[in-house]
């Protein structure tokens, strides 16, 4: 039997929070919660939006960064 499980936190949430642009204080602890409570899903998608914040944010990166723009 195939369970699909509700997301607690929504991507653009999450995207937000690696950005530090989450204005949401509780929701921003709420997700600290979970990362510290080993939460390997939300852990995951964290690390997917930090590598790709890190990629972009890089500097030399401008032939991806005109790309973007």
């Amino acid at each position: 039997m195939n369970i699909m499980t509700t997301k607690k936190f929504s991507d653009i949430d999450l995207m937000k929070f690696v950005d530090g642009e989450l204005d949401n204080k509780e929701l921003s602890m709420d997700i600290m919660g979970e990362v510290i409570a080993g939460n390997e899903d939300v852990k995951e998608r964290l690390k997917v939006y930090a590598d790709t914040r890190n990629i972009l944010t890089k500097k030399g990166n401008t032939l991806l960064l005109s790309l973007l723009n």
